[in-house]
């Protein structure tokens, strides 16, 4: 039952996070600082779980190395002044639904003040997730 209400939750958060413009970033993105979060932002196995499922669901074609899928998920981060994750802006994997995960997943872990420490001026970062799971 609290796998069912689990569940419920994360397609609503993922369903409201399609709305959010997902587009090809340009080479300057790995010129950006990579964002340092003030807690270790949690990708759990339950959280690699759920990817599995939304990418074999979506039927994404992802990379794959002795009998392991890897997914890679880099995105660039809007930081407000207080260290608020602001936008998500994925780089494109060919999987969208995987992208809109990750866009839910750090706007709930990081989408208060304080998650990430600023540095300057500084109000773009970059970041990636990576999933793993048996072929």
């Amino acid at each position: 039952m609290i796998n069912l209400i689990a569940a419920m939750t994360l397609s609503g958060a993922v369903a409201a996070a399609d709305n959010i413009e997902i587009k090809e970033l340009s080479a300057d993105f790995y010129n950006l600082e990579l964002a340092e979060f003030t807690k270790k932002l949690p990708v759990l196995e339950r959280h690699e779980r759920q990817a599995e499922r939304i990418a074999k669901n979506a039927n994404c074609k992802l990379n794959t190395d002795i009998g392991w899928v890897h997914a890679r998920v880099d995105v660039a981060l809007a930081v407000s002044p207080e260290g608020r994750v602001t936008k998500v802006v994925p780089v494109e994997t060919g999987c969208r639904p995987l992208e809109t995960y990750v866009i839910a997943h750090l706007t709930k872990y990081a989408g208060h003040d304080g998650a990430v420490k600023r540095t300057g001026d500084q109000k773009w970062y970059r970041q990636a997730i990576t999933f793993r799971w048996p072929e």
